[in-house]
């Protein structure tokens, strides 16, 4: 299709020419009234075709639930701005302004974690867009509702060398679950601003399952000669959308995405409700972001940090044990990431394993998690009968709590014999001090895995972390969008529930420009930033590339060891710094009753040199205790 034609084509939407088109989709008719320019009686002239699209953009999203807005400064995109001004001015949106796009979009990433809301990021035109793909592919994978809400020129300009324009519209690709290309050059009228609204409402509705693109062309002027509000055709008059759409992924604007992205034996077909017999040696295991089904309440269950806290959690080193004893079947809600002893568990053919999933496009073509097709069943609901073997409820008792043991003898044994401190003691002293209220991010790396180790989910914790594609970026601006949800959250409180988000150096170092926060912008009122400085990728230690034979390479390519003053760095941004070396101080410097005024950073000094080891240990006691006893 040729780049100069108002209509876009992508592998997930259709875009059309909003603006010069008929209003079919809001259910108006066109007529004389609705192909003139809207008009009020307060101008003497219609606004600017780009301040009216803004206005109208804006509008709806307030309409559609959106309470925070992250703004990149850019001249393509001042209409879109001076919206959100006008409505931050009036107290119906909490706008943030960020200098660098890539941690903007974390932010805004985070504030959708949190609140669950559609939460837009707004760009100019050019290389700001391509800034936004990392926090976009976590979101997808995550399915978190973060809104790419990109400017653009005027289609006349692309193929023609002309400054800052690039093929933007579809920039993101599977990156999102939906995208759209929306004309904003055109007069607008009463049918065409019904055009916009139903539009948006159909994006924000195939968002329920992940992030969505919106790429808006302007025209000028972008700004107004003074500084006047925009008169916009009025929306619903009960303040609801245009058009209430139930959110699901087959709302997309466009159903390509759907059917290209379907398994050829797609789980849409299969039945609905699984029946699990639980008289069976059965394991529930909850993966990332895993949702609470009461129907698998009462059975012993392996959840990762962010999925929901089990009423009878079994230890992940447990896995071990039941590659000896296994399971006879295995009910799995949410995607398991973190530990390879699950993974073993999840493609053992003798294992009838049984997902859970919504059956829809949760990005990637991802509909359900099955990495080894062993899966027997997938389903939306589950329902159990009989009654649990009293026996099997032993052994998972026993195998958890010789894991816990485990864990807590060889911190025990490690401080007696005044070893240095590794990233694992950091994440069992700020298990250690949690409490009802907190909010909790880890970095995608060690301290995820480090934190289910030492406890993590807890009941009434919740905890957070970018394990949908398990990158380590943006996760100081991600737990700086976090803390601020939270903060809104209990604005009516003396002090707001804490954040505590856990990272190592390198992921610290890699998003530490999050910390510019300007000066007229909201600032986390009680977040602490842990960083467990073992100077280098820890997380290799452990893996494949960390064995003995591979040492002569490892430090250059793996271990990558930096030379940074993060007390610099704080200082540079006003943040607050401490650094500490011993547990003891550490423990006290997360105390629940420790006064935080904003942001801190506390830098604990820990050694990456025995982690391996130390995981080896842990893995051997767990497992060699449980087959002793049983």
């Amino acid at each position: 299709m040729n780049d100069n034609q108002d209509t876009s084509q992508t592998s997930h939407a259709q875009g059309t020419n909003i603006t010069n088109a008929a209003a079919t989709d809001a259910g108006t008719p066109a007529s004389a009234t609705d192909a003139t320019p809207h008009t009020s009686a307060a101008h003497t002239a219609p606004a600017a075709p780009s301040a009216v699209v803004a206005g109208l953009i804006v509008d709806e999203l307030l309409r559609l639930g959106m309470v925070d807005a992250v703004v990149c400064p850019g001249s393509r995109s001042a209409p879109l701005a001076r919206a959100l001004v006008q409505a931050a001015d009036a107290a119906k949106v909490r706008l943030h302004v960020r200098i660098d796009e890539r941690s903007a979009a974390f932010l805004a990433l985070g504030l959708a974690s949190r609140t669950r809301k559609v939460t837009p990021v707004i760009t100019t035109s050019g290389t700001a867009v391509a800034n936004l793909v990392p926090a976009m592919v976590e979101a997808t994978a995550s399915g978190i509702p973060l809104l790419a809400l990109t400017a653009d020129r005027p289609a006349h300009y692309r193929g023609t060398g002309a400054n800052q324009t690039i093929v933007q519209d579809r920039l993101f690709a599977d990156a999102s679950v939906v995208e759209f290309d929306l004309d904003g050059t055109a007069p607008v009228t009463n049918a065409t601003a019904a055009q916009i609204r139903a539009r948006i409402d159909r994006v924000v509705a195939a968002m329920a399952s992940g992030a969505g693109h919106l790429n808006v062309r302007f025209v000028e002027p972008l700004v107004p000669g003074d500084d006047s509000v925009a008169d916009i055709p009025e929306g619903r008059a009960d303040g609801g959308p245009w058009t209430t759409i139930a959110p699901t992924n087959s709302n997309n604007v466009g159903a390509a995405a759907i059917a290209a992205n379907s398994a050829p034996t797609s789980p849409a077909n299969a039945a609905s409700t699984a029946t699990i017999d639980i008289s069976r040696r059965t394991l529930v295991i909850a993966g990332s972001n895993a949702p609470h089904l009461p129907e698998l309440e009462d059975l012993p269950t392996i959840a990762e940090p962010n999925a929901y806290a089990p009423a009878h959690p079994v230890h992940p080193l447990a896995a071990g044990t039941f590659a000896q004893i296994p399971p006879e079947q295995i009910v799995l809600v949410g995607r398991p990431t973190l530990h390879r002893g699950i993974s073993k568990l999840l493609a053992n053919p003798d294992i009838e394993l049984t997902v859970v999933s919504d059956a829809e496009n949760h990005g990637f073509g991802v509909e359900f998690p099955d990495v080894t097709a062993n899966a027997r069943a997938v389903v939306k609901h589950v329902q159990t009968m009989g009654d649990q073997d009293p026996q099997w409820t032993k052994i998972c008792e026993a195998a958890s709590e010789l894991a816990v043991k485990s864990v807590r003898e060889t911190i025990t044994e490690s401080i007696e014999a005044e070893e240095p401190l590794t990233g694992f003691h950091v994440a069992a002293a700020l298990t250690d001090s949690l409490r009802t209220g907190d909010n909790v991010v880890l970095g995608a790396s060690n301290p995820v895995r480090d934190a289910s180790y030492t406890g993590l989910p807890f009941p009434g914790v919740n905890t957070y972390a970018g394990r949908g594609a398990a990158g380590i970026d943006g996760t100081v601006a991600t737990a700086i969008g976090i803390a601020l949800a939270s903060d809104r959250e209990h604005a009516d409180e003396i002090r707001p529930p804490r954040t505590i988000a856990l990272m190592g150096d390198l992921t610290f170092q890699h998003d530490s420009a999050a910390l510019a926060i300007g000066p007229l912008e909201p600032r986390p009122e009680n977040l602490t930033i842990v960083v467990a400085n073992d100077a280098g990728g820890g997380i290799f230690e452990t893996l494949e590339a960390g064995s003995p034979a591979l040492r002569g390479s490892f430090e250059r390519i793996f271990g990558t060891p930096q030379n940074v003053d993060f007390e610099g760095i704080c200082q540079a941004y006003g943040v607050e710094h401490v650094h500490v070396d011993r547990l003891p101080d550490l423990l006290a410097q997360l105390h629940p009753d420790t006064d935080v005024d904003g942001i801190r950073v506390i830098e604990v000094a820990t050694t990456r040199a025995t982690r391996r080891q130390l995981h080896h240990k842990l893995a051997y006691n767990a497992e060699i205790g449980v087959l002793d006893k049983h």
